[in-house]
C-alpha cells in the first residue's frame, strides 16, 4: 500500500470512484442481468453522445432522438431482476428485447438502426400503412352480405333445415305471423346482439316458423319445457348481428 499527500490521494480517490461509475457493474458474488447490461451500454452511448458537440443537421438530431426514444422503451417495458423475483409468472419479453435478443431479429433491427433518420420514418410509416390496411380487410371481411354470394337470400335460404324448407314451400305460411316473429328478433338482437331472446309461443306451428326465421338469420333456437310449456330460447353466436337485407317473409313471397 503506497501513501500519498492529500493531493494524492484526493486524486487517487477521484479515479477509483470514476472507474466505479464507468465500469460495468459485475461481481463474482452477484449475477448481471442482460436488461442492466443493455441499460448500461445505452446509458454509455448518451452519455459519450452528450460529451461531444451537438450536429446541427436534421438526420443527426433525429438520430439522436431515435437514441433517447429506445432507451426509454428499455425503463418502460423491461423489468428489473428484483422485479421478477416479486411476480409470479415470468414477464412477457417486449418487442424491444426481442429485436435485441433474438437471432431472426438482429439482423434487420441492425439494418434499422443503420439507416438514417429519414429512411426510419419512411419504414416506419409503411409499417403503419401496413397495420391499417389489415384492420381495414379485417372489419371488411365481417360482413359481405351485400357482396358475396354465400350471403344472398337464396343462400341463407338453404341454410334452414330441409325438412322447414319444404313445410315452407308446401303451406300457405302466414305471411303476418312470420313478419311479426321477424320484426320482434330484429328489434331484440339489434339493440342486444350477445343477449338470450325468450318466448313461449302458443302452438308448435308457430315455433316451426320462429325456428326457420332464427336459422334464415343465422341465429340459434332451442325449444325446452318450462313450468308445463314449451320455451323457445335463441342467441346470436356471431360477433355482431347481421340479418340478411331480404327477410325470410319477403323471400317466400317473391318464390310464390
Amino acid at each position: 500500500m503506497v501513501v500519498l499527500t492529500n493531493n494524492n490521494e484526493e486524486q487517487d480517490y477521484i479515479l477509483i470512484e470514476e472507474r466505479k461509475c464507468t465500469s460495468l457493474p459485475s461481481s463474482p458474488a452477484k449475477r448481471v442481468s442482460p436488461t442492466k447490461k443493455k441499460q448500461f451500454f445505452i446509458n454509455q452511448a448518451i452519455r459519450n453522445s452528450d460529451l461531444t458537440p451537438r450536429a446541427k443537421g436534421k438526420k443527426s438530431l433525429r438520430r439522436q432522438e431515435n437514441t433517447r426514444f429506445l432507451a426509454n422503451l428499455l425503463e418502460r417495458d423491461e423489468c428489473s431482476k428484483d422485479d421478477l423475483e416479486v411476480c409470479s409468472n415470468p414477464a412477457i419479453p417486449s418487442i424491444f428485447t426481442e429485436a435485441c435478443t433474438n437471432g431472426n431479429y438482429v439482423e434487420p433491427w441492425n439494418d434499422f438502426m443503420n439507416c438514417s433518420g429519414e429512411e426510419q420514418e419512411r419504414l416506419l410509416s409503411l409499417l403503419e400503412q401496413e397495420e391499417a390496411k389489415k384492420k381495414n380487410t379485417n372489419r371488411l371481411l365481417k360482413d359481405q352480405r351485400n357482396v358475396n354470394p354465400a350471403f344472398t337470400a337464396q343462400d341463407c335460404f338453404q341454410r334452414i333445415d330441409r325438412r322447414l324448407r319444404v313445410t315452407l314451400r308446401r303451406k300457405q305460411i302466414p305471411m303476418g305471423t312470420l313478419e311479426v316473429l321477424e320484426e320482434n328478433l330484429l328489434s331484440f338482437f339489434n339493440a342486444q346482439p350477445h343477449s338470450v331472446y325468450t318466448t313461449n309461443l302458443g302452438s308448435s306451428f308457430e315455433r316451426l316458423l320462429l325456428h326457420a326465421v332464427c336459422q334464415y338469420m343465422d341465429l340459434v333456437s332451442a325449444s325446452t319445457n318450462y313450468n308445463g310449456s314449451r320455451q323457445t330460447e335463441v342467441v346470436n353466436k356471431q360477433e355482431e348481428f347481421l340479418p340478411p337485407s331480404l327477410l325470410l317473409s319477403a323471400y317466400l313471397e317473391q318464390m310464390s
